[in-house]
């Protein structure tokens, strides 16, 4: 079954570990304050975005359903392809 192509995101969600600069916090002599983002990449830009927690599951999706159109796309064109190497299309 296709997703809905209406809540794609091509993009990919990255943990980034961040110091506050705080000198008495627990980040200033271990590991930062962990913080989840989408990164995307459209018109030569790299951007991040910050995701709440109570959405990454819904982002989450939406990157796979992006993954799984594309996917079905490749395979359709795979068999398009092959329809008309044997003039079994009509395109």
């Amino acid at each position: 079954m296709m997703p809905d192509p209406a809540h794609v995101i091509r993009a990919s969600l990255i943990t980034r570990s961040i110091k506050c600069g705080k000198p008495n916090c627990r980040c200033a002599n271990g590991e930062g304050h962990k913080s989840l983002y989408l990164s995307s990449y459209y018109n030569g830009k790299t951007q991040l975005d910050s995701v709440p927690k109570s959405f990454q599951d819904k982002v989450s999706q939406c990157i796979k359903d992006y993954e799984d159109i594309t996917a079905l796309l490749a395979e359709l064109s795979c068999i398009n392809l092959e329809l008309f190497r044997r003039r079994e299309s009509d395109l």
